[in-house]
């Protein structure tokens, strides 16, 4: 039998070990799989906003549906946008990306010439990208995976890094992996956003309590530069964070709006409300999300 969420000892901060105070407390309310109240505590030393105690049942917070398998070329445009930003920094090789769902990522960039191998932890993930013809590893521990595998000259995680058990063991071991010159890349849910501030507990950016850490931005570059990794781009205001500022907004009105008509106003109005505030939320770094690009430095 599991053990219920509020059972399990809180733990100390996943990036540095140090003390948390409680910041806020939510639910499930992007899936609702169940009622369970999940706190987030926000650390003393790095600021890191992370769950206090991890379900040991998180894999049934993942339910079949989580990974919308066929559904790779729906946002094509969103996909070339993403390989346009990485091609600012590195312009082919090898490439790895960890968690990329149905492949969306992954197809456009083994299209666009690189060569690309994905870790995925999900059995029908797995499947589904090997059907695509994308070099597949199944590992739930993408930093162990990372040790034995050939070098690269890219990692990429579009909003995974947040759903990791030991995000500074993935940072050590992407190093690692990557050749001299390479690049590291992670978009990631930011805990210093304007709409953390104003919605709390509501922000669909949470999704507790399948993401276990938010890390600042300031802690994330002293991460990556313990491990030797050199920071050469940090924007809130990329095409993918645009699209995830909008997203905050549209998913928290339909959220609370049951009716289909009301749905579909909540929508549109929420989209004109993104606008309203996209100038604020895209300066200072106050975005719902921030990619962050480290390269490795090259040898003398």
């Amino acid at each position: 039998m599991s053990v219920p969420a509020t059972r399990v000892a809180e733990r100390v901060c996943p990036v540095c070990g140090g003390s948390g105070e409680h910041r806020l407390t939510t639910t499930d309310r992007n899936r609702g799989i169940d009622t369970e109240r999940f706190a987030y505590l926000t650390c003393r030393t790095c600021a890191t906003l992370y769950l206090a105690k991890v379900p040991e049942d998180l894999e049934r917070y993942y339910p079949p549906d989580y990974y919308p398998l066929g559904a790779e070329g729906r946002a094509i445009q969103s996909e070339r946008a993403k390989l346009a930003l990485l091609r600012r920094f590195v312009s082919g090789g090898s490439l790895i990306e960890i968690g990329p769902g149905a492949g969306g990522f992954a197809g456009e960039a083994q299209r666009g010439g690189f060569d690309v191998r994905v870790i995925e932890m999900d059995d029908g993930a797995c499947a589904h990208l090997r059907s695509l013809g994308i070099q597949t590893f199944q590992s739930a521990e993408p930093d162990e995976m990372l040790a034995v595998m050939a070098p690269s000259d890219a990692i990429v995680l579009w909003h995974v890094f947040e759903h990791l058990a030991d995000p500074v063991a993935l940072v050590r071991a992407a190093a690692a992996n990557l050749r001299p010159g390479g690049v590291l890349l992670l978009a990631v849910p930011n805990p210093r956003a304007f709409q953390l501030r104003v919605l709390g507990a509501r922000w669909p950016h949470i999704d507790a309590p399948r993401h276990l850490q938010l890390v600042p931005a300031a802690t994330l570059l002293r991460l990556a530069g313990v491990a030797g990794l050199a920071p050469v781009a940090l924007m809130g205001a990329d095409r993918t964070g645009r699209d995830w500022n909008v997203f905050g907004w549209q998913h928290l009105a339909v959220r609370l709006n049951s009716a289909a008509a009301r749905r579909r106003a909540a929508f549109y109005g929420a989209a004109i409300l993104a606008t309203a505030l996209a100038p604020l939320e895209r300066g200072g770094l106050r975005g719902s999300t921030y990619t962050a690009v480290f390269r490795k430095d090259v040898a003398p």
